[in-house]
C-alpha cells in the first residue's frame, strides 16, 4: 500500500530513499524551532523495547538522518504528523 504525505516545504526539506532493507530520511529543517518535534519523535521511539527500529544521527545546520526499518515506517510518519512536521498522510 502506497503512502502519501504533504510537508510546509518552507519549514522543512524531507527526502527518502531505499536503503536496503530500510528507508533513509534527510530531514532539513529550515526552522530550528521544529528541533523539540524531532526531538519527540525520537523520544517516542526510544521509550519502545525495539533497539534496531530507527538510527537518528544529527547534523550540523540543522540536518538529521533517520533510518527506518521497514515495519516502522508507518508509524515513523505518524510520529512525524503527530509532532506537526507533516501536514496530512494519506494511504492509497
Amino acid at each position: 500500500m502506497k503512502v502519501i504525505y504533504k510537508y510546509d516545504e518552507k519549514l522543512l526539506d524531507l527526502k527518502e530513499t531505499a536503503n536496503g532493507d530500510d528507508i533513509e530520511f534527510s530531514i532539513n529543517l529550515h526552522d530550528s524551532e521544529f528541533k523539540k518535534n524531532l526531538k519527540k519523535v525520537r523520544e517516542f521511539f526510544e521509550e519502545n523495547k525495539v533497539l534496531t527500529d530507527i538510527h537518528y544521527y544529527i547534523h550540523p545546520n540543522n540536518k538529521y538522518q533517520v533510518i527506518v526499518r521497514k515495519d516502522f515506517y508507518n508509524e515513523f510518519l505518524i510520529q512525524l504528523f503527530r509532532q506537526e512536521l507533516l501536514q496530512e498522510i494519506k494511504w492509497g
